[in-house]
């Protein structure tokens, strides 16, 4: 066995499977040959594969929304994802606060920093409100985002001169990992995940010290602040894990402590002064914004974890079983998979053996022994804070316990560490693939061609096994877009009036928030769906409706609302309509819109018909009524 005595520079050989690298070397191979021919075509081959799951949305990019209430009530998240996206470019144009909006519920408002659905999407999108509606927008980002993701990654395994096809491979199981598909149905901002991949080339960029460190501290800080402005639950996790790996060098390699230290030292700060100044008003929103909520957004204890079985078993987006099937528990089991855009922890043995074959024939390579740090750390945290084994929890603490005492991190959702688990199930496969054509140089074949047909076909065979294994209920099921009809939007009066509407906008039921987005926000929701402080200054996703009266709430909470096509029983009594009547008055409504279409409208209509008289207007399935300042 062989030790190298001293950094292995760009320019010289690759080490073998037999030498234990230097820090400095972990990545460093010859410099980068230009496969453009080859990696267009792999590029490509992810964009085919990414319309694959919305094939059925292609043709609608208008009239219809990923995600679906058929998943785990993707379709509210969706909506919202829809909004947020609508809401930054016309918060610019207007000058008006992107970390703040009125347009939701009115009059208060809903701090939107504590809800970051990607003011970055936002902003990068807005040149195409020129051609294009914000629910094409959304559409098109959903569409292109896991083949972004693993385009990331296949570039930042090419810049480290991984082997081509091994990289592709790489670029497939982070970009279309069942993390990503689960996260497709509805969770565009943690489903666009091309950023932590140039994230980790930065920072072994640093370590290399491979550049200027102020101009890779820059780099480095930029990229914290786009996924921040992207989604900040990713930027914490992939944090979290780079500090991991780096922890594990630093047991790893006492020798390397204090040269390392030297060489983070400065990036590192820089990075974090750049992100700092960026992020400052994002953060201070966050911690001391109008309408912002206090406490965890989650409980400690939650579902939303992978279970031991969760990397071994299939989920219900998987086509093939291989003969393991979920347990049948309820949706609030400890069992993760129950929340099907949340079982984002499943590998499968097969695949689960070809990484442990090339990791073990790769063990004493460096950069092997980081991956699989990464991987082993992604996946211990994604368990929670108490392992659960078959959907059924033990009495054993698990490390992720200390995130709840520590603040800022008692938000992040423990499966959610499933996407750093592929990026370093990925990045071991790549690395041993590598490894294992690269060793053809120094084994008996002189030519190197069996050990090059062995590499080969591995990739194919973990192709062919990523495929049966990993192969999903495609395509997705889609939503109605929603629009008002022009004679509604044409009677709709200026100064952006609030709106009462049914269904009452909610996260049962959403749909004025498409309304809204797509007719450019001129009139607000006295409802909505968005996290925000309920009366106990807690996080609440419900509409907290401040009138006197409890007949009031309901109608306007719940038989508006018609939550679960259960509306309360209206009767049209002298004292419905004298309560609905005040409460128009109180929240200063002055438009209300009816789609007849949903369950219990033809009640909705008669006591709204009894209460302000005949509709001011009417098209397809929608009523609506404007009211002056006097006639509530």
């Amino acid at each position: 066995m062989v030790r190298a005595e001293s950094p292995i520079h760009p320019e010289t050989s690759a080490s073998t499977t037999h030498e234990v690298e230097e820090p400095a070397a972990l990545f460093a191979r010859v410099r980068p040959q230009r496969f453009r021919p080859f990696g267009l075509a792999v590029v490509a081959g992810y964009l085919a594969l990414g319309v694959v799951p919305f094939w059925s949305l292609l043709p609608n990019l208008s009239s219809a929304l990923f995600g679906s209430p058929k998943y785990s009530g993707m379709g509210a998240d969706s909506v919202l994802a829809m909004w947020f996206l609508a809401w930054v470019p016309h918060a610019l144009a207007h000058g008006l606060d992107p970390f703040f909006s009125a347009a939701i519920f009115a009059p208060h408002g809903v701090n939107l920093a504590q809800k970051t659905e990607s003011p970055f999407l936002g902003l990068l999108t807005a040149p195409l409100a020129l051609i294009m509606g914000p629910i094409a927008r959304a559409n098109v980002l959903m569409v292109l985002a896991m083949p972004i993701s693993a385009s990331a990654a296949f570039i930042v395994l090419g810049k480290w001169r991984v082997w081509g096809p091994a990289a592709a491979l790489g670029g497939l199981i982070y970009g279309f990992s069942p993390y990503a598909m689960g996260q497709s149905l509805g969770h565009l901002v943690l489903a666009f995940t091309p950023i932590p991949p140039f994230i980790a080339l930065t920072v072994v960029a640093i370590v290399r010290r491979q550049g200027s460190p102020a101009r890779l501290g820059i780099q480095l800080g930029l990229l914290i602040a786009i996924q921040y402005l992207c989604e900040p639950e990713i930027m914490v996790t992939t944090l979290i894990i780079t500090v991991w790996v780096l922890a594990c060098f630093f047991v790893a390699r006492p020798d390397q402590r204090a040269r390392l230290m030297r060489t983070l030292l400065r990036p590192v700060a820089t990075a974090a002064a750049v992100a700092g100044v960026l992020l400052l008003y994002p953060i201070g929103m966050l911690i001391a914004g109008p309408q912002h909520y206090s406490g965890a957004a989650q409980p400690l204890t939650n579902i939303y974890h992978n279970d031991i079985m969760s990397f071994l078993t299939p989920g219900r987006l998987q086509l093939t079983s291989l003969g393991l099937r979920l347990p049948d528990l309820p949706l609030n089991s400890t069992w993760s998979a129950g929340a099907t855009s949340e079982a984002g922890g499943y590998i499968g043995i097969p695949l689960l053996a070809i990484a442990v074959y090339v990791a073990w024939r790769s063990r004493r390579s460096g950069r092997m022994q980081l991956a699989v740090a990464a991987v082993v750390g992604a996946a211990l945290l994604s368990l929670g804070p108490v392992l659960a084994l078959g959907g059924h929890p033990t009495s054993i603490p698990l490390p992720f316990v200390i995130f709840n005492h520590l603040p800022f991190f008692d938000n992040i959702l423990p499966v959610r560490f499933s996407l750093e688990m592929f990026a370093g199930l990925a990045a071991v496969l790549a690395f041993g693939l590598d490894d294992l054509r690269r060793n053809a140089r120094v084994t008996e074949d002189p030519d190197g061609g069996s050990s090059r047909r062995r590499a080969a076909a591995i990739v194919v065979i973990t192709t062919v096994v990523l495929v049966v294994t990993w192969l999903p209920r495609w395509p997705y099921p889609t939503q109605p877009n929603l629009s008002l009809p022009a004679a509604v939007r044409a009677v709709i009066p200026s100064g952006q009036p609030i709106a009462v509407t049914y269904p009452y906008a909610s996260r049962v039921a959403p749909d004025a928030m498409l309304w809204q987005a797509n007719d450019d926000f001129v009139f607000r929701l006295l409802g909505g769906y968005a996290a925000h402080p309920g009366a106990n200054g807690r996080l609440t996703t419900q509409p907290v409706i401040t009138t006197q009266d409890q007949l009031s709430t309901d109608l306007f909470t719940q038989g508006v609302l018609a939550e679960f096509g259960r509306p309360v029983q209206l009767t049209n009594s002298p004292k419905e309509r004298e309560v609905v009547r005040r409460s128009l008055a109180a929240t200063n409504a002055r438009l209300v819109i009816v789609d007849r279409s949903y369950v219990g409208s033809s009640l909705v209509i008669h006591l709204f018909t009894q209460v302000l008289g005949s509709p001011t207007a009417e098209s397809d399935n929608f009523l609506v009524w404007v009211l002056h300042r006097d006639a509530a």
